[in-house]
């Protein structure tokens, strides 16, 4: 065995032997004080002193950890009552075309688009065929509750239709529609593309979505006479 090996092999069984007994320094404090380690910028430095430093550093790592988890508990909150008030709304309407309209209307105040896209749809602007809705669901769904993140031109106009403006270079989030069988999809658009991403919860739109199935089940597509003579009196 090479002087080398032989160096190499006594700083591996040091190694092993500090790992298998982390206390062996507590007995021995002048030892810790002796020892010095080379730093990039700061020389050789002091177990102690790098220790201080690491302790520093993850510190701070907690400290933005922290920060960061409080701000999206705030977000969180915010979107938890824009979608609790959102979903008050719709539950007070009385037809599907006012449900589509009160999320869309809802989406634009916070920034975003929305559609909604229907397998029984009598109106052309939220129609989906049985074969776009097979496509997208087999490419980007494969067992998942939602699809979130950037979109494909071709899976774009595929949903949305190709004259629909939806943004290029934006993210989105794609929810399935109906349990006892497909329905279409409800979809929200951002033009930032980092907005929507697949670490992110969909809690609160899958809620959404549950309810709109219910009023989809349950709401016609035309209003009663009463509620168009409502409507245009308010």
């Amino acid at each position: 065995m090479s002087h080398v090996e032989a160096d190499a092999l006594t700083a591996e069984v040091v190694a092993e032997y500090l790992r298998d007994h982390p206390d062996f320094f507590l007995q021995r404090s002048e030892l810790v004080d002796r020892l010095s380690l080379p730093h990039p910028q700061q020389g050789a430095v002091s177990l102690v002193h790098l220790q201080l430093n690491r302790q520093r550093q993850r510190i701070e790592e907690l400290e933005e950890e922290i920060t960061a988890f409080m701000s999206l508990a705030a977000n969180n909150d915010r979107t938890f009552h824009e979608f609790m008030d959102l979903q008050e709304q719709i539950l007070k309407c009385h037809s599907m075309p006012q449900v589509c309209k009160t999320i869309e209307n809802k989406a634009q105040t916070l920034g975003l688009v929305a559609y909604i896209r229907l397998l029984a749809s009598p109106e052309t602007d939220y129609q989906l065929t049985q074969e776009q809705w097979q496509r997208f669901a087999t490419n980007h769904f494969n067992g998942k509750n939602a699809y979130l993140g950037r979109m494909k031109k071709l899976d774009r106009q595929a949903l949305f239709g190709e004259q629909t403006a939806a943004p290029e270079m934006g993210s989105y989030v794609v929810l399935p529609l109906g349990k006892r069988s497909s329905q279409g999809v409800l979809a929200f658009a951002s033009e930032d593309g980092g907005h929507f991403q697949p670490s992110m919860d969909t809690l609160f739109l899958r809620h959404l979505a549950l309810v709109l199935s219910h009023l989809i089940e349950t709401l016609p597509w035309q209003p009663i006479e009463h509620d168009r003579i409502s409507h245009t009196s308010a």
